[in-house]
Parts: C-alpha cells; sequence; structure tokens
C-alpha cells in the first residue's frame, strides 16, 4: 500500500518532457514551461534542420516525449516517418497545422522547390511573431491536458509571453517604419516571414536554394541587379557561402549583417524567444538604415 502512495504520488509530480524540434520552437516552449521544467530540442542550431539524420537516442527521446512540437514536414521530412511509428497523436503539435497560422507560399518566394508531403510553404515561420503566439498557445493547451496540475503555472507563463511578444510587435513596428523603402538584398529567402511582418521588402535574393550554390549564369545576373539596384546591405546567414558573396559583390561596398534566425547565440530561458526576434530585429536594422 505504501508503495502505491509513492508511486501514485511520483506520477502525480512528474514533469511534462517537452521536445522540439528545431531550437526557435525550444525557445517558445521555455517561456510556457519557465519553472516548471526545461524544453529540449532534437537538432542543434548550429546543424541545418533540412536535412538531418536522427540518431537512435533522438528517436527514443521523441517515442518518450509527453509534447513534441515541430514545424511538420515543410522543415523536417524525416520526422514524419518517427512520429507515425511512435504511435503519437494528440501529444504532437505540428506548427504549420495549427489554426490561424500565417504561411508563406514557397512559390511565391521564387524557390524552385518544396518540401515534404504538403503544399510547399517557407518552413521559418517563427520569425512571424503573431504564428509564435499561436505555438505557444497550442503547447499551453496540450501541457494543460498532459500536466493538469500545473496549469496555473502555464497559463500565468503564456499570459506573460503574450504580454511581452505583443509589446515586442509593436515596438518593432515604430522602428522599422521609416526604413521601409531601404535598399537592401538577402543571401537567403528566410527571413521573410519577419521582413513581411514588418514592412520590409528585399531588393533580390542571392542564392534562391540554400543548400545549392548557384550557377555561374545565375551570378552573372545578381551582378547587373547590383549595378542597377544599388542594394546598400546584404542579409546573410550562419551558413553563408563567403566565397560566393565575395565573387558577387567583389566590387561593391555593401554592408554586411549575419543573421541568427535558429537562435544559436541565445540562451535559452523564459525571455529567449524575444532576445531571437530582438536579436535579429537590431542586426537588419544596423545594416538597413542610410550611414
Amino acid at each position: 500500500m505504501a508503495f502505491l502512495l509513492i508511486l501514485s504520488s511520483a506520477n502525480a509530480t512528474a514533469q511534462a518532457k517537452v521536445v522540439t524540434s528545431v531550437k526557435p520552437l525550444q525557445l517558445i516552449a521555455a517561456a510556457i514551461t519557465d519553472g516548471v521544467s526545461t524544453p529540449s530540442t532534437l537538432i542543434p542550431a548550429n546543424q541545418s534542420p533540412h536535412h538531418f539524420s536522427l540518431r537512435p537516442s533522438d528517436v527514443r527521446r521523441v517515442i518518450e516525449a509527453d509534447v513534441l512540437v515541430w514545424v511538420g514536414p515543410g522543415l523536417e521530412t524525416y520526422l514524419t516517418r518517427v512520429i507515425a511509428q511512435s504511435g503519437k497523436a494528440a501529444q504532437v503539435i505540428e506548427a504549420a497545422k495549427i489554426e490561424g497560422m500565417y504561411l508563406l507560399d514557397l512559390q511565391d518566394l521564387g524557390h524552385d522547390h518544396s518540401y515534404g508531403e504538403d503544399e510547399p510553404y517557407d518552413p521559418h515561420l517563427w520569425l512571424n511573431t503573431d504564428n509564435a503566439l499561436l505555438i505557444a498557445e497550442a503547447l499551453l493547451e496540450a501541457l494543460v491536458q498532459t500536466d493538469p496540475d500545473r496549469a496555473p503555472a502555464y497559463r500565468s507563463n503564456f499570459a506573460r509571453f503574450k504580454t511581452e511578444v505583443e509589446g515586442l510587435k509593436l515596438r518593432l513596428n515604430e522602428q522599422f517604419l521609416p526604413l521601409k523603402s531601404s535598399a537592401y538584398a538577402v543571401y537567403h529567402n528566410g527571413t521573410h516571414y519577419f521582413e513581411q511582418q514588418f514592412g520590409l521588402t528585399h531588393l533580390f535574393v542571392l542564392v534562391p536554394e540554400h543548400e545549392q550554390q548557384p550557377g555561374v549564369r545565375h551570378l552573372l545576373a545578381v551582378r547587373k541587379q547590383i549595378e542597377a539596384l544599388q542594394p546598400g546591405c546584404l542579409l546573410t546567414d550562419i551558413n553563408a557561402n563567403a566565397t560566393t558573396i565575395n565573387t558577387v559583390f567583389q566590387d561593391s561596398n555593401v554592408r554586411q549583417a549575419s543573421l541568427d534566425t535558429l537562435g544559436e547565440g541565445v540562451e535559452l530561458g523564459r525571455d529567449a524567444y524575444t532576445r531571437l526576434i530582438e536579436n535579429l530585429a537590431q542586426s537588419v536594422q544596423q545594416c538597413i538604415s542610410p550611414q
């Protein structure tokens, strides 16, 4: 009888295990689980989430997770079969399928390919703060069901997160208002959610396919665009190819800013997601602002 009481007590106090596919989702989850548990992530921020091989230990973490949060087949194709084989259903949050989620069509962004089984969409959806709130709310609902004893803490965390994110959105709208006509280019079209939310528009994309280096014909066309449009800034990322950039911009005095869209340099904590967006905004603003 004593053993059963101890076992019952342990089950009642067990923390819900939240596992996310990529670090930006982990940053959102950390705001909701703050003070209760620490969410983990499968894919390191310094590795591409497009083509990642899960280790047996990663598969085990997916199976053992109480709540799994991922973007969807548009980003983590390799997770589709693992999730199906694990038998998980209610505990899986596929961000791209959350009701109200704003998705950008990849074909409209100039990509030649699609990801996964569904309609092609830009998978960097966490860079829109409204989307981040939808993910946080979906996680809140899942945690309240999975771990009802800690529901008040989760609800309080979500309320604080919503207030902070909505405040950040207002500040950034004001911050970028005078910069909407800035002339800049992007290395890869991975920040379009952020740009569109805050009224920014890049002139052209240097590398349409993120993990494929462009051919000579494309690079020559980009050189002509540079001469005609005279961008003052190039927004790159941690995976940008320096040789390609130097080849195209060798005669141009263009500022560059490397953007951390996956949160590699962001320390996990309750305000980690807002720091991710604030850091991104600061880098963009410094690069595209008139000098």
